[in-house]
């Protein structure tokens, strides 16, 4: 028998998704657990054409060891591409590419925390992030949120609690646009006060924005990053569910100085992301196939979306209420306080649906009323069939009302 792990192992929690996904594997049970995007979006031929372009082209690069910060033409088209859809001017110092936003998050744990460490984190929040900041050893303190996101009293409160305590909070991560569980986007007037805030408390900003070009409807609001005039905010990006998520590609922008840090502590991690995938990636901005692409996907979504939102309608009980997202992959269902999402999910699974408990989203355990539901990956007929049945489970669970 192996031996002498570290504390490191024994923080390191399996993600409570990928246990569940395990019970949800029968092909005739209906799933809205993942987060996966609908393959029959993936541009599948025009992927093939651009490998075969760079396999004849660019070979020597796409298939040796790359920059640990990045393939530089790939850089130059995020450049490009963020100045165009955000209005934000970078330069390729400002990028560095990563495998996914995963790694993103995790070399911000590196980057950041000592075991011990206040963070402040959405309530609900991203479980994938959660899981890095703890296997860290931080502590993690939950702000309390609502549909326009962040309630910014409660995040100036734990900010004063902690200073008066002497502690030294390291950062506070959110996911502003069609937020990872819930689907929300923090308001406008919400972000500009929590810069003014953390600005004041010299505090970072994690801006994880997996999704953000995925927006069915509602005004488009300014990044976090571009609201702090470039200052204070370190935003992670990924194609995972804008392009494919195969390619396992992502990237973060920041002040210059930041970048280098997490640089150097990627070089430890995988020496480089795939100059391939990178490739892959830049050719396919750069032939002009991107906004295309993401314009399909908001449409197929947006359907899907709206199916899920009139089953629920259709067949949800009075007082089950949920979110109606702008965009994104996810929206969040609230039951009456008294019922518990962690137990009905077996009654769910009896019934052929599967969801995700809402309690693995909160860095304090409490949810337990609360379930997400993934709308991009099931088809139309099976998000209007699973809600249904979904809703046969909730009506069995719930209180019969006491007579006067």
């Amino acid at each position: 028998m192996i031996k002498n792990y570290s504390s490191f192992i024994d923080r390191t929690k399996s993600s409570a998704i990928r246990e569940l996904l395990k019970l949800t594997s029968q092909p005739d049970i209906i799933s809205f657990a993942g987060g996966l995007p609908d393959p029959n979006v993936f541009p599948i031929e025009i992927i093939n054409d651009i490998i075969a372009n760079i396999l004849q082209n660019k070979s020597k690069v796409a298939l040796q060891y790359g920059a640990t910060e990045g393939v530089l033409e790939f850089k130059q088209e995020l450049v490009k591409f963020i100045s165009k859809s955000e209005g934000i001017n970078l330069k390729p110092e400002n990028i560095l590419v990563t495998s996914a936003s995963q790694q993103g998050l995790d070399l911000i744990g590196k980057a950041f925390i000592n075991v011990s460490d206040p963070i402040l984190v959405e309530l609900p929040s991203y479980l994938g992030a959660l899981q890095v900041f703890q296997s860290y050893g931080a502590d993690i303190i939950g702000v309390k949120s609502d549909d326009d996101g962040v309630l910014i009293d409660d995040f100036a409160a734990k900010l004063d609690l902690l200073k008066r305590q002497n502690a030294t909070c390291k950062f506070v991560y959110l996911v502003p646009d069609f937020q990872n569980p819930t689907g929300v986007t923090m308001s406008v007037e919400r972000r500009h006060k929590l810069i003014e805030i953390s600005k004041h408390y010299d505090l970072p900003i994690i801006e994880d924005s997996p999704y953000r070009q995925v927006r069915f409807e509602g005004d488009h609001c300014d990044m976090l990053y571009k609201l702090s005039n470039y200052d204070n905010v370190i935003s992670l990006f990924t194609f995972s569910k804008i392009f494919v998520p195969g390619l396992r590609l992502g990237y973060m922008i920041g002040p210059e100085e930041a970048i280098m840090k997490m640089s150097t502590l990627k070089q430890s991690l995988d020496l480089c992301t795939s100059p391939l995938n990178q490739l892959i990636a830049s050719e396919f901005l750069k032939g002009g196939y991107f906004d295309s692409h993401v314009k399909e996907i908001i449409g197929i979504y947006k359907k899907k979306k709206d199916v899920m939102l009139r089953a629920l309608n259709e067949f949800m009980p009075e007082g089950v209420s949920w979110t109606t997202p702008e965009g994104g992959l996810f929206l969040w269902v609230r039951l009456p306080e008294y019922m518990d999402a962690n137990q009905m999910f077996y009654n769910a699974v009896d019934e052929k649906v599967a969801y995700v408990i809402g309690s693995v989203f909160h860095c304090d355990n409490s949810g337990l009323n609360t379930l997400r539901l993934n709308f991009s990956y099931p088809s139309e007929e099976e998000i209007y069939e699973g809600i249904k049945r979904l809703a046969k489970v909730v009506k069995d669970r719930l209180k019969t009302p006491s007579k006067a």
